[in-house]
């Protein structure tokens, strides 16, 4: 049966669109076709400008919208370099140390900054851009500007000021003499600055929002002592034991004498450590204490700036010589010493003539040295079972006479005569070495040495009826 006709009536598809949603899908469609235009419009624009896309900022500065140089204008303007780089070390417990930013010459890397910024929206395909502007104009891009900082200059602060400040250097273990017997003190470890690792990859770092200050984290590290306890313990009895004698009213000499003996004590050589004079005492400056007294120059003795610290440099080279050190430098004097013999001196000069020996022995060595009444005293301590039996031998050739120099001085009366200098002989000199150990001898040749003959110097006034101003010559420096 059908349905009567007064109830519905059945509503069936025909397929067809409404004029109605023609419209409507037309409209959309011109929307997005609109929009397409738009946004492909936009793309454009920004390729071909140089305006920041809306939502950028650097350093915390909103540069949106704006062209290059008004954006670089802003940038400069509100955010400025620095004044002050704070160093801080949180591990050393110690304050931060602040330093002008001048001193390591603190640069904003504006230009660079803005580069980047530029390019934000306008990399990889269309779609890409696009997107990458609206996320900026939606979410916001925030670009840090670099901060550079002279690497050189850094790395200077880091190794002084900051090495000063935070730093707590580790203290080797000490040996010493006390009332005749041997006090060993115990090493302490400490920390130093690693200077590599807190450069932050060469003194570049990243400044989020501008700041008066840029704050750098210096970091440390362990710092191990270089000598131990254990190195020490094996140290008890004496090797060898030498004496030079000196003048001690010569004041300027003695004062020089003791500065080196200072710098010199309490030295530890490892197995297979070299001992370097040069090194140990440092150069022979004014500005370092040391004064003026007689050297050797030119076959002359004439004053010199730290005079008399061969002395202590003759005094430990006997005493590694008879503690069977491997002598690695020496040089004597170009004239005889009056304080050591031909063939066992050590002349040095700074830069120039040094000192080396090292430690062949199994043990460490302790060199103990001494100036004081007169007598210069190297001792070197060792460990008993490296002690031998050492002895030296020199062969003297027949001495070269020296002669009489006169010099006539206008100061002294007629007649009178004045030795300044007294005369040495010269020499050649072999020294050996002989070593007795397990019952057998060897025998070293040291060294071949020359020394040049000095002669007697005499002063005396001029005869009689002549005197300065009739022409005579100058006094010598003697």
């Amino acid at each position: 049966m059908r349905p009567s006709g007064g109830g519905g009536s059945e509503t069936r598809p025909t397929g067809r669109i409404s004029a109605a949603g023609r419209a409507a899908v037309a409209v959309a469609a011109c929307s997005l076709v609109v929009a397409a235009g738009l946004a492909t419009g936009v793309d454009l624009f920004v390729l071909r400008s140089d305006i920041v896309v809306p939502g950028v900022s650097l350093a915390g500065v909103p540069l949106g919208g704006l062209r290059r140089q008004e954006a670089l204008a802003r940038l400069e303007e509100a955010c400025r370099p620095p004044a002050t780089v704070r160093l801080t070390a949180e591990r050393s417990g110690r304050p931060p140390l602040n330093t002008p930013a001048r001193d390591v010459r603190v640069k904003l890397e504006t230009e660079q900054a803005l580069e980047e910024a530029l390019a934000v929206g306008r990399q990889g395909w269309a779609g890409r851009r696009l997107l990458d502007q609206w996320r900026a104009a939606r979410e916001g891009v925030r670009i840090p500007v670099r901060v550079s900082l002279d690497q050189k200059a850094l790395k200077w602060v880091l190794e002084r000021r900051a090495a000063a400040r935070f730093a707590s250097p580790a203290v080797d273990a000490s040996i010493e003499v006390k009332g005749g017997q041997l006090v060993k003190t115990p090493e302490r470890e400490g920390t130093a600055v690693d200077v590599a690792a807190s450069l932050n990859g060469g003194g570049v770092f990243a400044l989020e929002r501008p700041a008066e200050v840029l704050k750098i984290p210096v970091v440390l590290r362990r710092d191990a002592p270089s000598v131990t306890l254990a190195d020490l313990q094996p140290i008890d009895s004496v090797l060898s034991a030498q004496t030079t004698v000196y003048n001690s009213y010569e004041r300027d000499r003695t004062h020089n004498l003791k500065l080196a003996a200072k710098a010199v004590d309490g030295v530890v050589l490892k197995p297979g450590e070299e001992f370097s004079y040069n090194r140990i005492v440092g150069p022979r400056a004014k500005s370092l204490g040391f004064r003026d007294a007689p050297i050797f120059v030119n076959g002359q003795i004439e004053p010199g700036t730290g005079g008399g610290i061969c002395q202590i440099s003759t005094t430990v080279y006997q005493a590694a010589l008879l503690a069977g050190m491997r002598i690695r430098q020496r040089s004597h004097h170009s004239m005889a010493v009056r304080y050591a013999p031909p063939g066992l001196d050590a002349t040095v000069a700074y830069g120039v003539l040094d000192l080396r020996f090292e430690n062949p022995l199994k043990h460490a060595v302790y060199i103990k040295v001494e100036a004081q009444g007169g007598r210069a005293k190297a001792t070197i301590y060792g460990a008993s079972s490296d002690r031998r039996k050492i002895r030296i031998e020199r062969t003297v050739s027949k001495p070269v006479p020296y002669g009489t120099k006169t010099i006539v001085d206008p100061s002294l009366p007629p007649g009178a005569k004045k030795v300044v200098d007294k005369g040495l002989n010269g020499y050649t000199v072999v020294v050996r070495r002989i070593i007795e150990e397990d019952g057998r001898q060897r025998v070293e040749t040291i060294s071949r040495d020359r020394y040049r003959p000095h002669p007697l110097i005499v002063r005396v006034g001029p005869p009689a009826g002549k005197t300065a101003a009739s022409g005579s010559p100058a006094p010598a420096r003697g």
